[in-house]
């Protein structure tokens, strides 16, 4: 079995990593660095990238692609679906438990300038937390902190401290925070350190990690043999991060020319 992930940094690795332990697959992760961060791009832009990226995994023969990327998911995946005859599974942000934990309490979304502005979320929010207060906070700061805390091992907590204040969500005082962001759960201590008292966090890897694990085990692979798990990057890495990414335990990585044309 072969399973791709798509997303433009690190920030799907925390879906990886939920899904590596529970489905027994060759993994090919697609790092989309060239246009880091997703966050600050059009939906057209979104679509024809993903489309481009979905191309080049399946040259790769993957018998399933991961969207994980909150960003993507929202404005891409139903597209997708359209365009190819392979199951997409996508990342949306968990505000149905998040609400039904709060029970009308404060709550707050922690996504990208993309995934909050979106219809899509507008949506969630209007059918599942209708009762209760809602901050939606869009911050592409915290998706490159995430960056800089995984490839150089950077002690980011002040830095993520002055983020979450200036957003005003400190002073909102949350009961709940949804991680709208793959990029945030590498981020998860310090978000709560930024907080006198830390509100309970909600990310969606181990849902997502389900949901493969239900798709997988209705599929016949095409690709029979053993691979060993290989990195792709748009734009070539540094050697701190190809480092890095051997001990993520990608015994392959290479990086894939950029084709599209601003």
């Amino acid at each position: 079995m072969r399973i791709g992930f798509i997303d433009s940094g690190v920030g799907g690795l925390s879906i990886v990593e939920a899904v590596r332990a529970v489905v027994p697959a060759d993994y090919f992760y697609l790092m989309d660095n060239r246009y880091l961060p997703y966050g600050t791009k059009s939906e057209l832009f979104i679509r024809q990238r993903l489309k481009q990226l979905t191309e080049h995994l399946l040259t790769h023969q993957v018998d399933l692609i991961v969207i994980a990327c909150n960003t993507a998911t929202t404005q891409a995946v139903d597209w997708l679906r359209q365009q190819f005859d392979l199951p997409f599974v996508g990342v949306v942000p968990a505000i149905k438990p998040a609400a039904l934990y709060c029970a009308g309490e404060k709550m707050a979304l922690l996504a990208t300038p993309a995934t909050v502005k979106g219809h899509y979320i507008q949506k969630l929010v209007t059918d599942y937390a209708g009762e209760s207060q809602v901050q939606l906070v869009g911050s592409s700061e915290l998706v490159m902190l995430a960056e800089k805390k995984v490839w150089a091992n950077a002690d980011v907590k002040a830095e993520v401290a002055t983020v979450i204040k200036n957003s005003g969500l400190t002073e909102f005082a949350p009961k709940a925070i949804i991680l709208g962001c793959t990029h945030f759960p590498f981020l998860a201590e310090e978000i709560r350190s930024a907080f006198t008292e830390a509100p309970k966090l909600f990310d969606t890897a181990d849902a997502i990690a389900r949901r493969v694990q239900h798709l997988v085990a209705g599929l016949t692979s095409i690709y029979k043999e053993k691979s060993q798990d290989c990195f792709i990057a748009t734009q070539e890495l540094t050697e701190q991060q190809k480092r890095r990414v051997t001990q993520m335990r990608f015994g392959q990585q290479n990086c894939w020319p950029d084709l599209y044309q601003d």
